[in-house]
């Protein structure tokens, strides 16, 4: 199972910099995540064996995703 999400953002070598320190410390051991750049385009993607493990890595994925572009339009 896997799931392909993709962010646009003119700062995407610093949210992807900043969701790969994540990925690297996260605890998930039943999914692997991969975080590629392209232009202003981030790219994740995430394996699972099961969709209990695909839900949660999304959703923590997300969620530092939610986080990176709020800390991104601060002033």
């Amino acid at each position: 199972m896997n799931i392909t999400i993709e962010v646009y953002s003119p700062d995407a070598h610093i949210m992807a910099r900043a969701l790969e320190t994540e990925i690297e410390s996260s605890p998930y051991t039943k999914s692997e995540t991969a975080v590629h750049v392209a232009d202003s385009t981030v790219t994740i993607s995430i394996q699972a064996d099961d969709i209990r493990a695909l839900r949660g890595t999304f959703n923590s994925v997300m969620n530092w995703v939610l986080t990176v572009l709020e800390s991104l339009s601060l002033p």
